[in-house]
This record gives C-alpha cells, sequence and structure tokens, in this order.
C-alpha cells in the first residue's frame, strides 16, 4: 500500500530540491531577493489530529497511518497528555503543562505532523484547551468512534465546538468494524450520517475502518491481503490523498513554488544574459585598447629612421673625434719613434672606434628605450581609469615601468648592442689603414735613411777630407730630412681624410646595420608593455570561464523544472 499523496509528495521533493539548487545558483550571483515574492514554503507537513472518547481508538488509528508501533495503545487508557508526533532523531520534550512534543525517526512523519489526544472524557482538565489551537490550524481532523458506541456525547459536543472552517477539514472514523458484524455496518453508518446532520447541519465524511487490521498488514509487507481490504482502511488514506495531499490549498503552493522557480530562473537567464554582453562589450574594449598598443608600435616603427637619424649624428661627431685622434697618431716625430719600434696605430685606431661605435649604440638605446618607455607609461595612464570605469577593478601597474623599467631599458639596450659588430663589419673598414700607415712608414723609414746616411758621410767627409764638402752633405741630410717631414705631413692629411671619408659614407651602412634591431627592440618592448592587460584578459577568461557551467546549470534546471510542470 502507497503512502497517502505519494505522489503529490514526490513533486513536492522535486520541485523543492530544483528550489534549492536554483537558490544556490542565484546567491552564488549575489541575485537579489525580491521581497514581493517570497520562497513558498514546501516543507510544512501536513498535520492531522485524532480526537474521541477514551478507549477510541485514536492511537491504533495513527498507528496505522505510521504502518508501525508509534503511540502508545492498548485496552487501557495510556495517552494522558496531548501528543504531537513529528520527525526528528528520539525524543520526549514537555513544550508546555499537557503538551509534549515526541520525535521519532519514522518516515511517515517527515511529511506528516501528528497530534494524538487523551479522550474528549478524559477526566484531567486542561487537555482539550491545549488541542483547540492545533484542531483550528489541522489539515485534517479526524473524529474517532468505537463501533461498539458510535453516539458518544462528549465526542460529539467536541465536534459541536468546532469552527465552521475546522468542520471543512473534519472527518468521521468509526473504529473497530471487525468486532461488527457486516450487516451492522450501514446501520452504524446511517445513524452516524443522522447524529452528523442533527448535531453540526451536514454530514461529514464517515470512514469505518479496523485500525489493528490494517497496522498488522502493512506490519506483514502486505501479505495479508485480504486483512488488508476487511480493515477498509485504503478509503481512509485515499481520502487522505484527495482530501489533504490532491487539495487546491496544496496543489496552489506547488504552483506558486513553480512560479516562483520559473520567474528566478528567468531573472538568472537575464542576469546570465546581461554578464554575456557585457563580458562581449569588455572584450571590444579590450580589442580597442589593444588596437591603441599596436598603434603606438607601429608609429614607433614609422619613427625608427628619424630616431637613428639622431645616432647617426652622433656617428659622425665620433667619426671626427677617431680622425683627429689618427691624425695625433700620425705625427711626424711620432712616426718616426714607431719606424723602428713598430707601428700599431691602425690597429689601435680601428678598436678605438669599435668602441666608440659601441658606445654610440649603447648611449642611442638608453635614450630611445626611455623614449619609448615614456610613451607607453603615459598612454597606460590613459588606459587604467578606463579599465577601472568599464570592468570595476583596478589593472595595476605598466608593465613596462615602474620596478620593470631598468630591466626592459637593459634587454633594450642588449638587443641593440649586439648589432654594432655585424654593423661595424658592413662598414668594411677593418684592415684599411694599416697598408695605409705601412706604405707611409716605409717611406718615412727610406727617407730617414737617406738622411741618415747622409749625415754619417758628411762627418767622415768632413773629417778625413774636406770640411766644405762635409759641410754640403750635411745640408743634403737636412734637406731630406724636410722632405720627410713633408711627406709626413701630406701622407698623414691624406690617410686621415681618406679615412674620414670612408667612415662617413658608412654611416647610412651602420645605421642600416641596426635597424632590424632596434626594430625587433621595439616589437619585444611593445609586447612587454601589451601584458600590462594580461591580468585583465585573465580576470576576463575567469568570468567567462565561471559563466559557462553557471548557463549549463540553469539551462539544465530549466528542463527540470518543465519536467516538474507537467506532473503538476
Amino acid at each position: 500500500m502507497s503512502i497517502p499523496g505519494e505522489r503529490y509528495f514526490a513533486v513536492r521533493d522535486r520541485l523543492s530540491e530544483l528550489l534549492e539548487w536554483i537558490g544556490h545558483l542565484a546567491r552564488e550571483v549575489a541575485l537579489e531577493e525580491e521581497p514581493d515574492h517570497p520562497a513558498p514554503v514546501l516543507h510544512r507537513p501536513i498535520l492531522i489530529a485524532a480526537i474521541g472518547e477514551v478507549n477510541a481508538g485514536k492511537s491504533s488509528l495513527l498507528n496505522a497511518l505510521v504502518g508501525e508501533e508509534l503511540c502508545p495503545a492498548s485496552p487501557l487508557p495510556l495517552t494522558t497528555e496531548v501528543r504531537l508526533y513529528r520527525h526528528g532523531a528520539e525524543a520526549d520534550k514537555e513544550v508546555q503543562p499537557q503538551l509534549v512534543e515526541v520525535r521519532r525517526p519514522a518516515e511517515y512523519l517527515r511529511n506528516f505532523d501528528l497530534l494524538d489526544t487523551p479522550g474528549t472524557n478524559s477526566k484531567v482538565n486542561g487537555h482539550a484547551e491545549t488541542a483547540e489551537p492545533f484542531l483550528e490550524h489541522a489539515d485534517l481532523i479526524l473524529i474517532v468512534f468505537t463501533a461498539e458506541n458510535p453516539w458518544t456525547a462528549s465526542t460529539w459536543d467536541a465536534v459541536s465546538r468546532l469552527s465552521n472552517e475546522a468542520l471543512s477539514r473534519t472527518a468521521l472514523v468509526v473504529q473497530r468494524i471487525d468486532l461488527k458484524q457486516a450487516q451492522d455496518i450501514p446501520i452504524i453508518l446511517g445513524h452516524m450520517r443522522d447524529l452528523s446532520l442533527k448535531r453540526i447541519g451536514q454530514v461529514l465524511p464517515i470512514f469505518p475502518v479496523a485500525a489493528r487490521s490494517a497496522l498488522e498488514s502493512k506490519q506483514t509487507n502486505h501479505a495479508e491481503r485480504e486483512l488488508w481490504r476487511t480493515s477498509r482502511f485504503s478509503d481512509l488514506e485515499h481520502f487522505i490523498s484527495e482530501r489533504i495531499c490532491e487539495s487546491m490549498e496544496r496543489r496552489q503552493v506547488l504552483h506558486d513554488a513553480w512560479h516562483h522557480a520559473a520567474r528566478t530562473l528567468r531573472r538568472l537567464e537575464n542576469r546570465f544574459d546581461g554578464q554575456r554582453r557585457g563580458m562581449e562589450d569588455d572584450a571590444y574594449f579590450l580589442g580597442n585598447i589593444e588596437r591603441e598598443m599596436d598603434a603606438l608600435r607601429d608609429s614607433s616603427l614609422e619613427a625608427a629612421p628619424e630616431a637613428l637619424g639622431e645616432a647617426l649624428k652622433r656617428y659622425r661627431s665620433e667619426v671626427d673625434a677617431v680622425v683627429r685622434h689618427l691624425r695625433s697618431k700620425l705625427g711626424w716625430w711620432r712616426s718616426l719613434g714607431r719606424i723602428f719600434t713598430g707601428d700599431g696605430t691602425a690597429a689601435e685606431v680601428e678598436a678605438r672606434f669599435a668602441a666608440r661605435m659601441q658606445e654610440v649604440a649603447t648611449g642611442f638605446a638608453q635614450h630611445d628605450a626611455a623614449r619609448l618607455v615614456d610613451a607607453c607609461a603615459a598612454h597606460w595612464e590613459t588606459v587604467r581609469p578606463r579599465v577601472k570605469e568599464r570592468m570595476g577593478f583596478e589593472p595595476g601597474a605598466c608593465d613596462v615601468d615602474g620596478k620593470n623599467r631598468e630591466g626592459v631599458v637593459s634587454r633594450f639596450v642588449a638587443r641593440l648592442e649586439k648589432a654594432v659588430p655585424q654593423a661595424l663589419a658592413g662598414l668594411r673598414v677593418r684592415g684599411v689603414l694599416d697598408p695605409l700607415v705601412r706604405r707611409r712608414n716605409a717611406s718615412l723609414k727610406g727617407f730617414t735613411g737617406i738622411g741618415l746616411a747622409l749625415c754619417i758621410a758628411a762627418g767622415s767627409v768632413g773629417t778625413l777630407y774636406s770640411q766644405q764638402l762635409g759641410i754640403g752633405l750635411l745640408g743634403a741630410a737636412l734637406a731630406v730630412f724636410c722632405l720627410a717631414a713633408l711627406v709626413s705631413w701630406i701622407t698623414a692629411a691624406r690617410i686621415a681624410a681618406g679615412y674620414r671619408e670612408r667612415l662617413l659614407a658608412g654611416a647610412s651602412t651602420f645605421a642600416d646595420g641596426l635597424k632590424a634591431d632596434h626594430g625587433e627592440a621595439i616589437r619585444f618592448l611593445c609586447r612587454d608593455y601589451s601584458g600590462s592587460l594580461l591580468e585583465v584578459r585573465r580576470r576576463l577568461a575567469s568570468e567567462k570561464a565561471a559563466l559557462q557551467p553557471r548557463l549549463e546549470r540553469s539551462n539544465s534546471l530549466y528542463i527540470a523544472l518543465k519536467s516538474v510542470e507537467l506532473d503538476l
């Protein structure tokens, strides 16, 4: 035998579970509650109250409903106070004089609260007053009579005191019909209908039952089908299902709960739809900022030739300094001193030029990197308030400025410094000076040798032969030395001018050698700057990732709610 209202409770439980899941989702996304539309209370147990004279079989009737020995029952009066049976861990608690709340883990009590009373003819005062508030609010009042004496005055007096509202939720139960002959039962029921009409002006529903037989049948797993049939208990349970569980009031609660769930899901759907559109707008907004960053990179690349032009000015000034140093190295006396000791002027000047070009590239890179970082930082200062206003959070500091600035500039400089050796190689000036200086030194060495030979000859001739001839040879030696000095000055000027011309002609080549690495350094710096949006992108991606399962949960709940609608 099924529990009364089993279908109703199944729908109620499913709907309650859906409401709980929807509520979890609503709280998860901080959806505001609607004060004007509170969630209906679905799990209010149905209260069934049993009243009647002492030993009328009230406790046995409630035990038969539960299907187990819940209430103490015997031929002697055992119920001495009003007892309210509710679901929970086993405990008895006196909540007020003459009222005991009894907690039991019986499955039936999950859906039903049961009120057992001592008896309408009890000798103890206060029972009626304690039970009266429960009777006025009970979902079903069962007035219990015995088949042996269905016209007990005290019980009918209690029925007469019920309000019309309470009477609409009242049924009469004639207990222990198994003690009567079958032909007697219609007579008893007719007598009950007459009394009902006479005492309260209406005929209440009447159910003849044998509660002990019903309980015994339930406890034997319904093996005693005949026992169950003769107990006539199924009519009462069907009445409970129809009158209470399937009542318009109860159905309305389910409908209200369903509409509340549907309304909440619609609000969630609107919230998610708004969030999705907001995320799409945020993505477009970030795309615009990234396009601004790309434009900053492109403008920096377009301005790169102009920036390299500033480097070329420094290049030319360094060329002049190197050439002046070369001229100083090619002086007559310095050259004369190196004729016999070896001349490393060419290697020294080339090394000096390479070092100075390295300094030029480093200085240019530091200045250009600082300029680009300042441009990125200035742009970021326009981005931060827009991100905060649009997306509601602080995006943080610029990735190429602040504590990261030194590292960014260092990487920019390193990329440009590695291009200097290749750029210098493109000038093809290494080894140019050495043959020129060697030829010059050979020429000066010849003149110097001739001059020295004439000096020696002049000394020898003047001493041994003719002083006048010696003076002539000495004059010739002086003339040779003067010619050597002139040749030294002319060749030094020519070598320096040629070297200068060659270096200046290679200025554009040197700039071209730096151009590719300069552009690469700009791209890497701008890439580092675009990383400033990484946390913003990560947060947006996190919000999108969190939204998708919520959308799926919302859709699943909607489908489940539609299936419940079919049961309603």
